[in-house]
């Protein structure tokens, strides 16, 4: 486990960012079109010259960029960097409205080589991927320890802190119900330990494209390197159970949904 881990702070302040200018209305768009234009054209041609007009005005590649659309790392506030002497670690820390998320990397001593992920953040991973880009982005092209990164602790898939995101665990849950390798009645796997059959059915099923899609664009590979804690319940103890539900799952059907993971990070192979 890691050693001296680092208290959390609060998220930092996000930065509003300034909405894009409204496009002209038409009628100011035909009294442009009138002025430049002979009193002596016809409709026809004054109606194609607006038509012109008004498509060029509202095309996207002349409207100003939608920040929850075009460049969405483009437009988030820079990561903040902080070194803690007492835990020997760098904290890169990105936010955007209400989601936070904080990387706490490891620079020496036993926990050398680690970075642990820290979020506050209740959307699904997909919109996170623009903070975590940032986060990485930030490693990868400025710490001198960068290429000792071999491990990330994500932690709990249902992290300490609210709100919090409960994606990975319906997947859990879901790719074990649906796998005929896991016993819904004793709620353990047919064979071997609870650990390894989480393990090699997490890195065999879709239960974390968006981190394999994140480290990919900085050229690595993610694998599900360890498993520890694994927790089970019935279904309708689970608060995703009415989205279990729609795939089948019964009330009583026992299914794994929280874990401790650890990942293992390595040079993408050719």
């Amino acid at each position: 486990m890691l050693i001296g881990m680092p208290k959390r702070g609060q998220p930092p302040n996000m930065t509003r960012m300034k909405s894009p200018p409204a496009v002209k209305s038409t009628d100011h768009i035909i009294c442009v079109v009138r002025n430049l234009l002979p009193r002596s054209v016809s409709s026809a041609v004054l109606g194609a010259c607006l038509l012109f007009f008004v498509c060029a005005a509202t095309s996207p590649g002349n409207s100003s960029p939608d920040s929850s659309s075009l460049h969405p790392v483009d437009n988030l506030p820079p990561v903040t960097v902080e070194y803690s002497a007492r835990d020997k670690a760098t904290i890169y820390s990105a936010s955007s409205g209400d989601c936070s998320i904080k990387w706490i990397a490891y620079t020496a001593g036993p926990n050398q080589g680690i970075i642990k992920h820290s979020p506050r953040c209740a959307a699904p991973l997909e919109m996170q991927l623009p903070l975590l880009t940032k986060i990485c982005a930030a490693i990868f092209s400025s710490d001198k320890n960068a290429e000792a990164f071999r491990t990330l602790f994500w932690g709990g898939l249902e992290p300490e802190l609210k709100p919090t995101s409960r994606e990975l665990q319906l997947r859990l849950a879901l790719a074990a119900y649906q796998s005929p390798g896991w016993d819904v009645k004793k709620g353990t796997p047919r064979k071997g330990d609870i650990n390894g059959f989480i393990k090699i059915l997490a890195n065999e099923g879709p239960i974390y494209p968006e981190l394999k899609e994140l480290f990919r664009r900085f050229h690595r590979q993610i694998t599900l390197a360890s498993v520890e804690k694994v927790r089970v319940l019935e279904a309708d103890k689970l608060p995703f159970y009415a989205q279990l539900k729609q795939k089948g799952v019964t009330a009583v059907d026992r299914l794994p949904f929280d874990c401790m993971a650890w990942f293992s990070i390595s040079a993408l192979s050719q």
